[in-house]
């Protein structure tokens, strides 16, 4: 024939080797039957040791006789999967009887008839070699494409690229993944036409599934945008990461997997240089992985939190504080936003002060570090000057910009809490409809006391206190509940309070004087100062929970 096939297939042993005469007997189809090795059934028993994908020889001693064993053997045989069955001819029998091509022709095995002179051992020595030069072409390819890897790592490529040759090998996506399938790094080969073109705005998440597998190897789906993709996974050997490779668009034959074996340690070691590379360069930008990461932070354990930490160069032994910037959705949705968020990093680097930076949607998050000895209210007013301060350099953003700011944390679990708490703060901003444009969860102290009361209780304090101004309020279209409000804020400072409500002094004065006989105090003790804020703030929650 004029077609070639690729060493070590049925189609090569019976038209490109010096085997001559041999008589194929089955569907073309088979001829890529690969041989995996090769074995002799001569023994009414060596069925049991022949393996899938073995060539199979025989004079048909054995079941010369027998049409019951011919059709036993034919089925076995089948079941197994092996390559091929040859039977020799002009020995035992003239030819390959018919009832055992019928049998084949059933199962779809296919059979070759021998001539008698070929012995079993050139026939065994021309697989062997085949097999064995191979084998040695096989490892040859495994060396030469694990050594291109590790040369990636020695010179200092990055983990993208190394992505990328692993791609390269197997054709398909890669990625790695945390024990709990978070995507840490990935990479999609041009080539490929469904997710590369979405490769640039792309969203990772796990399909959950509750398979059972080995740790070193198992399979898993991810949803790459809206598309649904297997993977096979191999455990690292660090026991902390996956490395997985996309099997929706390929095979993993042994020579692959072999490589991917041996790659396993240099991805390893390259994940752990940027961990320490991390921990000793905090200003690096990250965005949209690490959000998953704190969204997920209370399903992981603290050694893994601990892990994704170093990865992203993350100071979790620290005390920290989260910032949040919340811009407004048509800032986030236009390339400003992308000077909004270089403007703030540059504006951080000049601080001296280590910090981690990233993005997600449309809010800019900043953590700062502080040693462990240093006092909470310390670190959060200090915080807190760095955010007013920069909402003061912003000005062109100013109008889109809400910041919040959380209470200090020291446990490495707290991570997440301290971003949940500093949108808390935003959310309160918004809810109160407050001017104030940057808030700690300090500022709003009040606040967190009173929603952990029932509603009942806070009702309560609210006409205990404050209720009879507002009704006031409401009968004859005054501000006096804005104006407690605002005098309070002011620290209880006439001038300073006149000034912010636009108001001649000896007019806020007047009000003063009406809001006291109203309450029947004279504001004029902590106490009571302290009671009817709270009554304030108890009135604004009850009335935004209309």
């Amino acid at each position: 024939m004029s077609r070639n096939y690729a060493p070590l297939t049925l189609g090569w042993f019976l038209y490109q080797t010096r085997i001559d005469n041999l008589e194929f007997i089955g569907n073309e189809a088979a001829l890529v039957n690969p041989i995996t090795g090769i074995n002799v059934l001569d023994n009414p028993d060596g069925i049991q040791w022949i393996k899938k994908n073995e060539l199979v020889l025989s004079t048909g001693y054995i079941f010369k006789d027998d049409e019951s064993m011919q059709k036993q053997i034919i089925k076995e045989l089948s079941d197994i999967n092996c390559s091929a069955f040859c039977i020799k001819v002009k020995r035992f029998f003239d030819r390959i009887p018919d009832l055992m091509i019928d049998e084949a022709a059933k199962y779809g095995l296919p059979l070759v008839a021998i001539p008698f002179y070929h012995s079993y051992a050139d026939i065994m020595d021309i697989v062997f070699h085949q097999l064995t030069k191979n084998t040695l072409s096989q490892q040859h390819y495994v060396l030469e494409e694990t050594e291109k890897l590790y040369q990636l790592l020695f010179q200092n490529e990055g983990i993208t690229k190394m992505l990328a040759h692993i791609s390269r090998i197997t054709g398909s996506a890669s990625m790695i993944t945390t024990l709990t399938d978070v995507a840490l790094h990935h990479y999609i080969p041009a080539s490929d036409p469904v997710l590369f073109p979405e490769s640039h705005d792309l969203q990772i998440r796990a399909v959950p599934s509750s398979q059972e597998e080995s740790d070193s190897f198992r399979t898993c789906t991810f949803y790459f945008n809206s598309h649904k993709v297997n993977f096979a996974t191999f455990l690292l050997p660090n026991r902390t990461n996956y490395l997985c490779i996309d099997t929706s668009r390929c095979s993993l034959d042994n020579t692959t997997v072999q490589f991917l074996e041996k790659s396993l340690p240099a991805i390893a070691l390259q994940l752990e240089i940027i961990q320490q590379s991390n921990r000793y360069q905090p200003t690096r930008n990250y965005y949209d992985s690490f959000f998953n990461l704190l969204s997920d932070m209370q399903s992981k354990s603290t050694e893994e939190i601990k892990f994704i930490c170093n990865t992203y160069g993350f100071r979790y032994d620290e005390k920290k504080i989260c910032i949040t910037i919340e811009t407004a959705s048509e800032i986030f949705q236009h390339k400003s936003f992308k000077q909004l968020y270089a403007d703030i990093e540059n504006r951080l680097k000049n601080l001296a002060k280590p910090y981690f930076l990233c993005f997600h949607d449309y809010r800019i998050v900043i953590f700062l570090f502080y040693p462990r000895n240093c006092p909470n209210l310390l670190a959060i007013n200090h915080a807190a000057d760095i955010a007013n301060q920069l909402f003061a350099e912003l000005t062109e953003y100013q109008s889109s910009l809400r910041i919040g700011i959380s209470r200090s944390h020291s446990r490495i679990t707290s991570i997440a809490v301290a971003y949940e708490e500093s949108l808390r703060s935003i959310y309160l901003q918004t809810r109160l409809d407050s001017p104030k444009r940057v808030t700690s969860s300090l500022d709003q102290t009040a606040y967190y006391v009173l929603e952990q009361l029932s509603n009942y209780e806070r009702k309560k304090l609210y006409r205990d206190t404050v209720m009879i101004l507002v009704q006031y309020d409401n009968e004859n279209n005054t501000e006096l509940i804005r104006t407690l409000k605002s005098y309070y804020t002011c620290r209880l400072n006439i001038s300073e309070t006149a000034k912010n409500l636009f108001l001649h002094r000896n007019t806020l004065t007047a009000r003063l004087n009406l809001i006291k006989e109203l309450l029947g105090l004279e504001l004029n003790t902590i106490e009571e100062v302290f009671t009817i804020y709270m009554g304030i703030c108890a009135y604004e929650l009850q009335r935004e929970g209309k």
